[in-house]
């Protein structure tokens, strides 16, 4: 089974790491309970205007952290046929990859797609923690499953609940693996 895996939200904790630099560079101090809409703002700053800005330092890409359990499950989901998604800019990828490397050097297969455009990842799974990115890919095909791995932030007024059948919703990596497990058939 090929498997899709989003990096940011689900590989690397992207929002801990901005909330850092956020609370650094203007004094304000955010929780990751408080950012409950993918286009959360602050100050009238955009979250993923700022995101886009460190990504475009290496070394703030160098020092992102992990999502917790992630290095685990993907070393448990290496037996089916992984790829890397992101939606990253180009202007980050060769960080990204010296991320990925250096965390998950099993993750070989690498594919950059913009959000919203994730219907085209060629594979049988995708798990993402935006549900735009997750009602896409299942609903360009009904053999698809979708892995929505919960944040405050993954759900924002899309019609996900009309694929219920084909998607699972993970709030942690345990719950990841059992899903795979299940539309393996192992489960």
């Amino acid at each position: 089974m090929k498997i899709a895996v989003d990096i940011d939200g689900v590989l690397a904790d992207q929002v801990s790491a901005v909330l850092k630099e956020i609370e650094k560079d203007y004094g304000q101090k955010y929780s990751k309970s408080q950012i409950n809409r993918a286009h959360w703002s602050f100050e009238g700053i955009e979250i993923w205007t700022e995101i886009s800005r460190l990504l475009a330092d290496p070394e703030y890409v160098m020092r992102v952290p992990l999502v917790q359990g992630a290095q685990n499950a993907i070393k448990k989901l290496s037996g089916h046929d992984l790829l890397v998604v992101t939606a990253r800019r180009l202007n980050a990828e060769k960080a990204t990859r010296r991320w990925l490397k250096a965390h998950f050097p099993c993750l070989k297969q690498y594919h950059r797609a913009r959000t919203g455009t994730k219907h085209n990842i060629p594979s049988d799974v995708l798990i993402d923690d935006l549900d735009l990115n997750i009602v896409e890919f299942v609903k360009s095909d009904p053999d698809r499953r979708g892995i929505l791995f919960l944040h405050p932030w993954s759900l924002n007024d899309t019609n996900i609940e009309d694929y219920s059948d084909q998607v699972y919703y993970c709030p942690q990596w345990q719950s990841v693996i059992k899903a795979v497990d299940d539309i393996a058939g192992c489960g």
